[in-house]
């Protein structure tokens, strides 16, 4: 369950972003994305802990195979990225049906469509990486609606806010703790179910596979689902693209043998939808969040900790 709020602060961040969201509406979109990048290297000037996580991050990623030069160019590139996606988010509200060519460009939209068409419902899986919130929209405009695994926000207002422009489209919304039975209805109605599945998983709920040469807990729900419904899955990112736009990419369905040994076929299949993020991310790196605590969580036989240094931890 989300953190409880004082509802004086709650409120106080709701005005702010909405005043913030009725401004950015007021300007030209080319302007609003400038001004979010901006707002973004401002973010990794101000904000020493999350630039040295980022740094911490990407030498764990790429070790020496990138120069010190290169990662901080990732590294800015990154946080001026997610800044360009706050201040988009009005962009939301522009979209229309008729008119997706103004926002996407798409690439392999067969292989979702063909899934789409065995009726057995499909789980379209992707990381933190592009405009992810974009992919989701814009395919439930396509016809092909999607119910949205999430996790709410602490500030329930915002929550409200952010729910509004995720199911413009015609999705739904379902929240993650205790997803699994949501989940199946979805899938049994025919429709998408939608899940990243490239953030750390505390506890004992994740399993460990690799990414990027590191063990990562990761979520085993999208492999221990699909398994049990034999529903296609279908990896997607939403890339942006120099004009503003965006190129959502669908990936050919995932393909799957099963071996009878149901703890290995979920390692298995969830090391397989791993790997294609990593791919993706090794591409066009600069469009992951990098300072996201990937690694936090370390498998017990592992002595070591968060393997990012202590003081990009602090």
């Amino acid at each position: 369950m989300p953190r409880t709020r004082h509802p004086i602060r709650s409120l106080m961040e709701v005005g702010m972003v909405r005043a913030l969201l009725v401004l950015l509406s007021l300007i030209p979109r080319r302007l609003r994305l400038m001004t979010g990048r901006m707002l973004g290297l401002g973010l990794y000037v101000l904000v020493p802990r999350l630039r040295r996580m980022a740094r911490a991050n990407l030498d764990c990623a790429f070790g020496a195979t990138k120069t010190p030069a290169e990662k901080t160019r990732i590294a800015r590139a990154s946080f001026s990225h997610l800044g360009r996606l706050l201040c988009d988010t009005p962009a939301f509200s522009r979209v229309l049906p008729e008119r997706l060519e103004d926002f996407a460009e798409f690439e392999g939209l067969e292989h979702v469509r063909k899934a789409y068409s065995q009726g057995r419902g499909v789980f379209v899986f992707s990381g933190h990486y592009g405009n992810w919130e974009m992919v989701a929209l814009v395919q439930g405009y396509l016809g092909m609606p999607l119910a949205m695994v999430t996790r709410p926000l602490d500030n329930p207002h915002l929550e409200r806010i952010l729910f509004g422009y995720r199911t413009l489209s015609g999705n739904q919304i379902i929240h993650k703790r205790g997803a699994a039975k949501e989940m199946l209805r979805a899938i049994r109605r025919g429709w998408g179910v939608a899940i990243v599945i490239d953030q750390n998983v505390r506890g004992e709920d994740g399993i460990f596979v690799d990414f990027f040469g590191l063990p990562a807990s990761t979520t085993p729900a999208l492999a221990t689902l699909a398994l049990k419904t034999e529903a296609p899955v279908v990896p997607v990112f939403g890339i942006p693209l120099p004009d503003g736009r965006y190129r959502i990419r669908y990936l050919p369905e995932v393909e799957f043998q099963r071996t009878g040994d149901t703890r290995e076929d979920i390692l298995a299949l969830t090391q397989r939808c791993t790997r294609i993020i990593e791919d993706q991310i090794r591409e066009q790196p600069e469009f992951w969040v990098w300072m996201h605590r990937r690694w936090r969580t370390r498998p017990r036989e592992d002595s070591a900790a968060d393997p990012a240094p202590r003081e990009a931890r602090a």
